[in-house]
């Protein structure tokens, strides 16, 4: 490999659009190829986002010896397969969340990375916000003292004009795995994997969920609420409590840029600002960069076991709101 890890772009559709820049801004990678089974896509893609090579299949590019790095940036429903053809051609490996549509695929291509030994991640970017890291690191030294619960949404009432991949089931669509992940995740980095959940939704006719509300219980008097949607907006901030005071965040809370500290009983509050690189992915993609080089097979603030309990905290939600 070389000094600086090369990364793939599998797919061509927001989210590959959203992130190339990014890559392009992170100081210690180099974007060289971009892959989409679509005649043509990947051309233009690469014109448009100056990416080097362009392959018009993700077999070619996976078996090139010119990429380090795949990031898989297709709908949910292929991730599972295609990071499973990525590591089995001997790529590192990062999907873009959801990870799977369900805990068991997920589990079947950690299996696989650990029997190759690659480094394989969620991209959950949200995770490595340099806002979201601290805040964590205030709450585990007892910022607003023992934590108690979590509240967080989001919730956006995308058109079903458009024929998006939300709206499509087969593609792995609905607001669980494509919004939902986000405070779900939340919940878990703060409370931990939960002992129970109480889960209502809507659920159309072809299987795909439109709106699920979460009430989950982490033990110990612990507990967190979480709302998605597709059929509505809902105000995607949250708040974290515990027994001195609470933490808010008053913007999107996946890629906040700010958090207040509140302590009622002393009156003090306070307002914690990092500026946000990009748009918001390049510190993930930085900190996977130098977990590669370092040859590391997980980042520690991602670590695969993580995104596996969520996944399964998800396919709970799923078997209660479609039974």
């Amino acid at each position: 490999m070389t000094a600086h890890p090369r990364w793939g772009l599998v797919g061509t559709g927001a989210i590959a659009k959203t992130t190339a820049p990014d890559l392009h801004q992170t100081e210690n990678l180099e974007l060289v190829a971009v892959a989409s089974r679509t005649p043509g896509k990947a051309g233009a893609f690469a014109a448009e986002f100056a990416v080097p090579q362009v392959f018009d299949d993700y077999a070619t590019m996976f078996d090139s010896d010119a990429v380090d790095i795949v990031y898989i940036c297709t709908p949910p429903a292929t991730h599972a397969e295609i990071a499973r053809q990525a590591l089995r051609a001997g790529k590192h490996v990062v999907v873009e969340k959801p990870f799977a549509t369900s805990a068991a695929d997920a589990k079947s291509v950690v299996a696989l990375a650990a029997e190759r030994g690659l480094f394989l991640m969620e991209a959950m970017w949200m995770r490595f916000n340099p806002v979201i890291r601290q805040m964590l690191d205030e709450l585990e030294s007892g910022a607003i003292g023992d934590l108690r619960t979590v509240n967080a949404g989001f919730g956006i009432p995308f058109p079903k004009t458009a024929g998006l991949n939300v709206w499509r089931p087969e593609l792995g669509g609905g607001a669980l795995l494509d919004l939902g992940v986000y405070p779900l995740t939340l919940a878990h980095l703060v409370l931990g994997k939960p002992v129970a959940l109480k889960a209502t939704g809507v659920v159309q006719d072809d299987g795909l969920d439109v709106t699920e509300s979460v009430f989950l219980d982490h033990g110990d008097g612990r507990f967190a609420q979480t709302l998605s949607s597709i059929g509505g907006f809902v105000n995607p901030v949250a708040s974290i409590g515990g027994t001195t005071g609470f933490v808010a965040f008053d913007e999107p809370f996946m890629s906040a840029t700010a958090y207040r500290v509140v302590l009622p009983r002393t009156g003090d509050t306070r307002t914690v600002t990092v500026a946000k690189e990009g748009n918001g992915y390049v510190p993930m993609f930085r900190a996977v960069s130098q977990a590669v080089a370092q040859g590391k097979l997980e980042h520690p603030f991602r670590p695969l076991a993580s995104t596996v309990e969520v996944l399964e905290t998800m396919d709970e939600v799923r078997r209660q709101i479609t039974a």
